[in-house]
């Protein structure tokens, strides 16, 4: 009788989640695509694009909500067993709550094991396509900024073209960078210049180079470089490599050189990848990277905790809802439950966000700021039904 039961209120549940998230994610589209329409007014993005944009970004807002999904299935499973009298049966049969509600949480955990491991992934390419092509379409630029295994590299866009600038570490928000080197483009991809620095710090409208090294490659060799050159001709040789260009032979020795520049502090930071769109599975390698440039990756490890901990959020979300939903109907009062249960779940969100703010800004561990929301609504939850339920 028992696995029976289980399997019934497990089918209820999951149905309950499927309907809600079909539902959601509709209504979801719908709202992204008219926000995307009003963003792409004026560009020339056709409707296709538009809501190919809509479909892309869709997941990764489904994602940020899956907490409040579950407590809505759950709401709506166990209110309609109490409606239908189905929860004062099995009660009287001699089924406990705890039995009772056990196969909506084990589905609920192995939902947030399957959001994590499946669904991330699945979102974070989609997001990925979703900031490339409204970087096309909408905003007309590409991402600022990378991180590959030797370091930093940074475009900017001047009125002469373009210039590429390569560093082996950067401190955390990309405004100052050691071991520096840049390559600047004239019109047609041409390679006009190199230039090595020791450090460059990034002011309003300029970068400050220090302990400068140019070569202008319009310009004929002045001199040979010497023999063994210095620490920064391991770096530039590797950059050039790179970019697959010649190393030059003349240089000018600077203390000091002024770049102009476009860029902001801002835009450098939009720049980094948001870690929505880092697959669950190599943000661990995404996170070494960035620290080892010397860039903070508090926030994508705050999101990789917050990932690991949703197999304990989702069924404590399963909780909430069967101890503000599991009331026998002629004792009334099911829509104050119900907003009871939503009002829970929005603290939630509120607790939620605050502690990924601490975690994503380095203030607190970034698993204690997973951890907490979880562990706090779990607890919540299970006080509600000791208190409800066994009296």
């Amino acid at each position: 009788m028992i696995g029976t039961l289980s399997l019934y209120v497990m089918r209820r549940f999951v149905g309950a989640f499927t309907a809600a998230f079909a539902a959601v994610l509709l209504l979801v589209v719908l709202v992204d695509l008219v926000e995307q329409m009003r963003r792409s007014a004026g560009t020339g993005a056709s409707f296709q694009q538009v809501l190919e944009l809509s479909l892309l970004h869709a997941p990764s807002l489904m994602m940020e909500i899956l907490p409040f999904l579950t407590l809505i299935a759950a709401l709506t499973c166990f209110a309609r067993l109490a409606r239908s009298s189905e929860l004062v049966v099995t009660r009287a049969a001699g089924v406990s709550v705890w039995r009772l509600i056990a196969p909506a949480v084990a589905a609920a955990a192995l939902g947030g094991v399957l959001a994590f491991s499946v669904l991330d992934p699945l979102s974070a390419g989609l997001l990925q396509r979703f900031e490339r092509q409204e970087a096309r379409w909408i905003k007309d630029r590409a991402s600022l900024l990378s991180v590959s295994g030797n370091g930093l590299w940074l475009r900017q866009a001047g009125g002469e073209g373009q210039t590429v600038v390569h560093a082996q570490r950067a401190n955390g928000d990309g405004t100052q960078l050691w071991r520096v080197s840049l390559f600047r483009f004239a019109q047609g991809d041409r390679l006009t210049a190199r230039v090595e620095a020791a450090r460059a710090v990034l002011e309003p409208g300029r970068w400050v180079l220090y302990d400068v090294r140019e070569w202008d490659l319009d310009q004929p060799a002045s001199r040979a470089s010497p023999e063994g050159g210095d620490p920064s001709e391991e770096t530039g040789a590797q950059a050039e490599a790179a970019l697959g260009v010649a190393p030059a032979m003349g240089w000018t020795d600077l203390e000091q050189l002024t770049l102009p520049t476009e860029l902001t502090r801002a835009q450098i930071l939009e720049s980094f990848a948001s870690p929505g769109t880092i697959s669950f599975w190599s943000l661990p390698g995404f996170i070494k990277g960035l620290e080892a440039a010397g860039v903070s990756a508090a926030r994508h490890r705050m999101h990789w905790q917050a990932q690991l901990a949703l197999p304990l959020l989702l069924p404590a979300m399963v909780l909430i809802g069967a101890a503000f939903s599991m009331r026998h109907v002629r004792f009334g009062g099911l829509g104050l439950m119900a907003l009871g249960a939503i009002g829970t779940g929005l603290a939630y969100f509120f607790l939620a966000n605050v502690t990924q703010a601490f975690g994503g800004s380095g203030a607190i561990a970034a698993p204690l700021a997973a951890w907490i929301p979880p562990v706090a609504m779990t607890l919540l939850a299970l006080g509600l039904l000791l208190h409800l339920e066994d009296g």
